[in-house]
This record gives structure tokens, C-alpha cells and sequence, in this order.
């Protein structure tokens, strides 16, 4: 009745994630191919002859012991006990003879989801969340609990989607999408940006990743944090090259002066613009973040805004916000109907939560991780959690 491989071809593989709802790029046959320092399995279920269910294993080995890590967990239907009983044997049973002491998993529903206007909202990510949370505790998993500060799971389990249908997932346009904002933030997204200069730019050019990359480690020195090498980007401008776009928001600097002194504003703007041109020439970058499109054509289509990095200079332009924007517009032309702005604190007091709960964001908090034990030695190696996340977390970039 039911067959399992560990060696799932990549057509077999793709042509199921594109007929799958809510499927993220993390669990997509090429997330092997950019995770390259961890071993893989790239996993099939069969019920009749018919794929079921599938799933990429990370394998990573860290002095003696061995972590299969599931990023979003499987692509399978975690309502249907049956299947998922059947998944997690065969899983169990690999895990085994590669010697991993623990299977973990963070699926990818949400538990709840909210509109910061407290307004009803159509359910997708948390639909049954309660049945599909009992059947993996009814199968051995162990729930590792709520936490809402950002690092302390692999993924973040809050995170802001922006929404581009109304409740009966319909694509909205981009006039309906900017009347969904207050009104004092439309004002930036409504040709504030275009009359002083500024435009956006699109592309999957690898020649662009430079100016990418030179943004990024600005806003990493800003705020103290590391991102990614170039090597990291290129993997991903590699491996998702139809469906990968890089985004810059460029100022037109001696127009955008002619705007300042055409418009009688302080002097130390004038100067600054100024300075500006004799250092940078009449172009300037300001802005960049990268958009990752899904691979799904049924079902949920949820974009993703993985990174971004933006100047310290000309802030008061809010040129970060128009780019965004501009993301949200490819995602809805690209029939998504969500944009993931990516994680936030639980708490949702931090400052990347103040900036896109701007963009109508909903607060979908993800399951977290679950743990499937596979040794008796997983017991002792969770009371030093803890410290181990640190080094996995390090391993892991």
C-alpha cells in the first residue's frame, strides 16, 4: 500500500511541490544545493503508486552525533494521521540507520494568526493547526514550546506577512493594496519618491550582487548583526534563477536637489544633497533587499523578502519603505497572496516589527520546532540545549 524512498528524483520532487499549497522555499528539492555543507536525503511517499508526501532531510553531523533537521518540515497533509504515521516510521527508520539521535521539524503552519487592526481575517496558515499539532504529539513528537525572541530557534516563529487578497483570497491590485495602509504612510508610497528623484530597479543579474552585498554589510554594521557571504548569494541567484530578484532604490541626486531648492527647504538638506554629488557623482544607491517568488502554482502563493540592507544616508526619503512596495507589487503581479516581510520579536516591540506592520501586516505565529527522538542519548543532550543551539546556529550559516 505504501512506499517510501530516500532518493526521490528532482522531476518527481518539483512536480509535487508545485501542486502543494503554503510550500516554502526551504523545502524545495534546491535548498540541498545552497544548505551544501550538510548531508541530504530528498524523501518520497507513495500510498497506491501515487506520490503522497515529500521531504528534504538535512543531515549534520557535530562531533559524534548526527541532527536530521527538516526546514518547515514535510510537505505532506499533517491532518491526515494515517500518512503522516507512515512519514514519520519511514523517517524514523532512516534516522536510524544513519545513526541521527533526534529527528526535528518546524512545519510550516501557524498556530494563530492576526491583523494588527484586531479586523477579521481569513485563516490559511493556522487552519486546523489544533489536528495537525495532536497527531504529531499522538506520534512521539515533543512540542519544544513558545519563543518569542528572535534567534533561539532556527526559524523565527513570528514573523509579518504583508497580505495581497482580501479574505476570499482574491489578488488584490495595487490601488486596493495602498488603501488597505494609513493614510500617513501612503503619502511615501503615492508619488512622494518619483518627484524627488527616486526610482526602482529589478534584476536577477548576477553583475548586480556587489552593490548588493555593499548595502548589506552596511546595515550589519548598523545594527550589529552578520548576514551572508557573496558565495551564499550566489547560490541562491543559482539555484532559484527564474524566480530570484534582487531590488535597488536609486536617488537621481542633482534632481532631487533641484527638488530641494525649488521648494525653500533648510539649508543643511541643500548642503547635504550637495556633498552627496561630489562624493557619489549624480547617482546614488540607497535601498536594496532580495525577493524570492514560490515554486507552488496551486493553492497559498506566499512570496519571500529574505534580506536587506539600505544607506545611512537621505533616511527622512523612507526610499526602504517604497522599496518594499515595490516587492509587494512584483509579488501580486507574480499572483502571490502573501509577502512574507520575514521574522520579528515575539514581543512585537522591536523596530523591524514598528516598520512592517505598516505594510497591513498580520502577526502569523508558526508552530516552532518539534523533536522526534530517536536515541536515549537525546534526553541528556536537551538538558544542554541551550548551549548546543548556539553552536548549531553557527554551523548552520
Amino acid at each position: 500500500m505504501y512506499k517510501f524512498t530516500s532518493n526521490l528524483s528532482k522531476k518527481e520532487y518539483d512536480k509535487f511541490v508545485e501542486n502543494y499549497s503554503m510550500a516554502s522555499f526551504m523545502q524545495e528539492y534546491e535548498w540541498a544545493n545552497i544548505k551544501d555543507n550538510w548531508g541530504n536525503f530528498h524523501c518520497g511517499l507513495y500510498k497506491d503508486n501515487k506520490l503522497v508526501g515529500v521531504c528534504l532531510i538535512l543531515v549534520r553531523k557535530i562531533k559524534c552525533f548526527k541532527l536530521f533537521y527538516f526546514f518547515h518540515g514535510y510537505l505532506i497533509d499533517f491532518t491526515d494521521h494515517e500518512l503522516l504515521k507512515e512519514m514519520t516510521h519511514n523517517i524514523k527508520k532512516l534516522a536510524k540507520e544513519n545513526g541521527a539521535y533526534v529527528v526535528k521539524i518546524d512545519p510550516n503552519f501557524c498556530i494563530s494568526e492576526k491583523s494588527f487592526k484586531d479586523e477579521s481575517i481569513e485563516k490559511c496558515y493556522s487552519k486546523n493547526c489544533d489536528v495537525m499539532h495532536k497527531n504529531l504529539i499522538n506520534l512521539g513528537y515533543k512540542h519544544c514550546g513558545i519563543n518569542k525572541e528572535l534567534g533561539k530557534n532556527f526559524q523565527p516563529q513570528y514573523n509579518v506577512f504583508a497580505p495581497i487578497c482580501d479574505n476570499d483570497n482574491k489578488i488584490l491590485s495595487s490601488d486596493e493594496i495602498l488603501k488597505t495602509y494609513k493614510s500617513k504612510f501612503r503619502y511615501y508610497l503615492n508619488g512622494f519618491h518619483e518627484k524627488r528623484g527616486i526610482t526602482f530597479e529589478i534584476t536577477n543579474d548576477v553583475s548586480y550582487l556587489d552593490k548588493f552585498i555593499e548595502l548589506l554589510r552596511i546595515t550589519e554594521k548598523k545594527q550589529n548583526i552578520a548576514l551572508r557571504n557573496k558565495d551564499y548569494f550566489l547560490k541562491i541567484l543559482s539555484n532559484y534563477e527564474d524566480r530570484v530578484y534582487l531590488f535597488f532604490g536609486n536617488i537621481d541626486l542633482k534632481y532631487y536637489l533641484e527638488f530641494l531648492l525649488n521648494n525653500n527647504v533648510k539649508n543643511e538638506e541643500i548642503e547635504e544633497v550637495k556633498k552627496l554629488i561630489e562624493e557619489n557623482g549624480s547617482t546614488m544607491t540607497l535601498s536594496t533587499g532580495l525577493l524570492l517568488l514560490p515554486k507552488n502554482k496551486k493553492g497559498i502563493r506566499t512570496s519571500e523578502y529574505l534580506y536587506a540592507g539600505n544607506s545611512n544616508y537621505l533616511n527622512k526619503l523612507n526610499i526602504s519603505a517604497g522599496l518594499v512596495f515595490e516587492m509587494i507589487k512584483y509579488s501580486m503581479n507574480s499572483n502571490c497572496h502573501y509577502c512574507n516581510l520575514g521574522g520579528v520579536d515575539g514581543n512585537l516591540n522591536d523596530h523591524l516589527t514598528i516598520f512592517k506592520q505598516k505594510f497591513n501586516g498580520r502577526i502569523m505565529e508558526f508552530a516552532g520546532e518539534y523533536d522526534l527522538p530517536i536515541s536515549f542519548i537525546y534526553y541528556p543532550i536537551k538538558l544542554f540545549y541551550p548551549v548546543l543551539l548556539k553552536i548549531y546556529k553557527k554551523i548552520i550559516r
